[in-house]
């Protein structure tokens, strides 16, 4: 009996053990697809995302083992605490965990496949999670189907760390050789590199820079040499980049960290120079010579895992939810850093997600500019790659911000536009943030004067590359289409000394810019370079190329030229006039007196603005840096398209079109100009419009107040 005894003790460990390791095998497997696989995949093909985050390679590894095993390993603890009381509670807990966790796989799997209402997605999805947890359930088929599957998220995992990008990341040497060379002319040099700012956007109808809307990129232009010809050789700051700072062109499968780039700007110049340097989405400065201050591992491990989830639920939300979400595809990196706190304490607005505004940008720019001191030995590299005008485009030309829960501009999936009227708005919300970049490189240029780097230094301003905003089309990836838009970039080369600037027409490249400084400091350079300096006599390239887009010069010219007439056509040119408040025919009644136009009585439809606008309408505060527009909500008894105007304080404030929302409603957002809002309350009224454009025809919607 004794040995019977044991025999039954053995077995009943053994049980006791067994069930525990299986379940823990099958919630392994469930999180695995879920949450590891997915994130693995999307991080593993945009590595650049630790890189934005200057991860080192024990942060990414301890990532990775966190994905894959933290999930199941939480959700069996919690189970065996129930299983202490009652183990057909643990079991039914099981059930619930796998069912959710195989809802979270469907609804991926559905939009994956093109799903996109909101209804549909989320019943599919909860019918895909009942079925896991009814087949774990009923068949032990199944449940020994899916512990197998637990050893899935190991393969997971080597293959991200092993099989991707991320492998530079985490095993190459961070010591790359460089080469460096001497420098015989040690001027300084101060480079500014802003953010996704097509040269249409500066220039006016003739092809000059707009001096009414860019006074201070006009004057630059007055004692610099303009390159009006600079095409950007990649339309993505993580790739462009790299080309600006090396000179080659973009090797596929790169990442703008050091390891990947050796030989670049910092690298040569890193034992001369003294090294204030400001990256952003990039770590090509070695930080043995920038000196950087490395967060400490709580906040770099905090900032990681705080994105990764942002990334994650822009996977998992349904359309209309995921519009809510702070943007991804705007940065690689603190998609939270910028938050909204302060305005909404300001304005005592509603709660907004607060990772939405993107204001350290302009802490960064201010702290850099603060910190540019007058020339001495050893002569200072001053380097900025700042955020502006690039999205979010939140500020007016003055400064204002916009106070809104959704900061990303409606109207486009990924990087597609749904629509002109959508565009167009987003152009508009572009230009005036470029505005308000321009008032920054004002900032700059006093600073440089005030410190002597005016006469002294080596002024180099440009930017990474451009945009473009075209219903239907992609406002990244080159086409036939875009090119006009996306290819061209703003170069400003200022040499030291000079006072009389000029236009250059010869087409020159991101390529350029390094062998154009090479060539004024006289440093030879010790690696292969595909450019040659901006500065250098004869042709230009007679071939614009964008990734691995290529058109003739001549014709990539003539789509600029009728981009910018586009944009003429649009917006007008000059002033910041009330083309900017209005998309479609009818933006002529911007800034008309209500009483002066012809209302023909009411119309049977709502527009319901948003709560953060609403409580802004309600009670505007005094010299706010905020402003509510653009006004936005849902829109009843209209039909997608409709044209509606919005009048604040009795006149036309702004012009727009109904849209659908993804997967959802109708919706409207309207773009007042900041200077619509008065003190205190805003009497806010809403037209439908219709009839030609020289004689409108309104009719009154009600407006609602969330």
């Amino acid at each position: 009996m004794a040995v019977a005894h044991a025999r039954a003790e053995g077995v009943d460990w053994r049980v006791r053990v067994r069930e525990p390791a299986l379940r823990g095998a099958q919630l392994l497997a469930a999180s695995g697809f879920a949450l590891a696989q997915p994130l693995f995949d999307i991080l593993g093909k945009n590595a650049e995302f630790f890189a934005a985050h200057a991860s080192t390679p024990g942060d990414i590894v301890l990532f990775a083992l966190a994905v894959t095993f933290a999930p199941a390993l939480v959700l069996l603890a919690v189970e065996l605490v129930v299983g202490a009381f009652s183990r057909s509670a643990a079991f039914l807990l099981h059930l619930v965990f796998l069912g959710f966790l195989g809802a979270v796989f469907g609804v991926q799997l559905l939009k994956r496949s093109g799903l996109d209402g909101t209804t549909a997605l989320i019943v599919g999805a909860v019918a895909i999670g009942l079925a896991v947890a009814l087949a774990v359930w009923r068949w032990s088929a199944a449940r020994g189907f899916l512990s197998l599957l637990g050893a899935a998220p190991l393969v997971f995992l080597a293959v991200f760390l092993f099989g991707t990008p991320v492998h530079t990341l985490v095993f190459s040497s961070s010591s790359a050789s460089a080469a460096t060379g001497v420098v015989r002319h040690p001027v300084p040099v101060v480079f500014l590199l802003f953010d996704e700012l097509p040269t249409i956007s500066l220039e006016g109808p003739d092809g000059t820079i707009d001096a009414g809307r860019f006074p201070n990129f006009a004057r630059l232009a007055q004692s610099a040499y303009w390159f009006r010809n600079m095409t950007t050789v990649a339309s993505s700051t993580t790739v462009a980049v790299p080309a600006l700072l090396t000179g080659r062109f973009p090797k596929k499968g790169s990442l703008p960290v050091v390891q990947d780039h050796p030989n670049n700007l910092f690298t040569l110049l890193g034992r001369r120079y003294r090294m204030h340097v400001v990256e952003t989405q990039t770590q090509l400065c070695p930080r043995r010579l920038c000196k950087r201050k490395q967060p400490n591992a709580g906040k770099r491990l905090s900032s990681l895992y705080s994105d990764a989830r942002e990334v994650y639920l822009h996977l998992i939300a349904p359309p209309v939810l995921e519009e809510r979400l702070p943007a991804v595809d705007e940065s690689w990196a603190d998609f939270g850093a910028d938050t909204g706190s302060q305005l909404e304490g300001q304005a005592k607005l509603p709660k907004v997600n607060l990772k939405t505004f993107y204001i350290g940008r302009l802490h960064d720019f201010n702290r850099w500019v603060a910190k540019l001191q007058p020339p001495g030995s050893p002569p200072t590299l001053d380097y900025l790659h700042v955020l502006f005008p690039h999205g979010p485009w939140l500020y007016y030309p003055d400064g204002h911000v916009r106070a809104v829960a959704v900061p990303r501009a409606p109207g486009r999936t990924e990087e597609t536009w749904w629509n002109e009227s959508l565009a167009e708005q987003a152009w508009q919300r572009h230009l005036l943030q470029a505005g308000f970049t321009d008032k920054l490189l004002g900032r700059f240029v006093a600073r440089l004067h005030k410190t002597g780097l005016w006469d002294k230094a080596l002024v180099i301003v440009t930017v990474d590359e451009g945009d473009s905003f075209r219903g239907g089309d992609n406002r990244r990836d080159p086409s036939k289409r875009n090119i006009g838009d996306i290819a061209f970039i703003p170069l400003f080369v200022k040499l030291p000394g000079q006072s009389q600037g000029g236009v250059v027409d010869r087409h020159v490249s991101s390529v350029d810019l390094l062998p154009t400084i090479a060539q004024v400091l006289g440093v030879k350079l010790g690696w292969h370079v595909d450019g040659r300096s901006v500065l250098t006599p004869g042709p230009g390239s007679p071939t614009v190329r964008v990734n691995q887009f290529t058109m003739p010069l001549a014709r990539a010219q003539a789509l600029r030229e009728q981009a910018n007439a586009r944009k003429t056509e649009l917006f007008g040119s000059g002033s910041w006039g009330p083309k900017l408040a209005a998309t479609g025919p009818y933006w002529q009644l911007v800034g008309t007196p209500v009483a002066q136009l012809q209302v023909a009585g009411p119309a049977g439809g709502t527009a319901t603005v948003d709560k953060v606008g609403s409580r802004l309408l309600r009670a505007f505060p005094k010299r706010s840096l905020l402003a509510p527009s653009p006004l936005g909500g849902p829109v009843s008894g209209l039909g997608p398209g409709a044209t509606v105007a919005f009048a604040l304080n009795g006149r036309v404030a702004a012009v727009s079109q109904v849209y659908r929302q993804l997967g959802g409603g109708l919706r409207f957002s309207v773009l007042p100009s900041d200077t619509a809002f008065h003190p205190g309350r805003n009497a806010v009224r809403a037209f439908v419009v219709s009839g030609p454009p020289s004689s409108p025809v309104l009719r009154e919607i009600r407006v609602a107040l969330s």
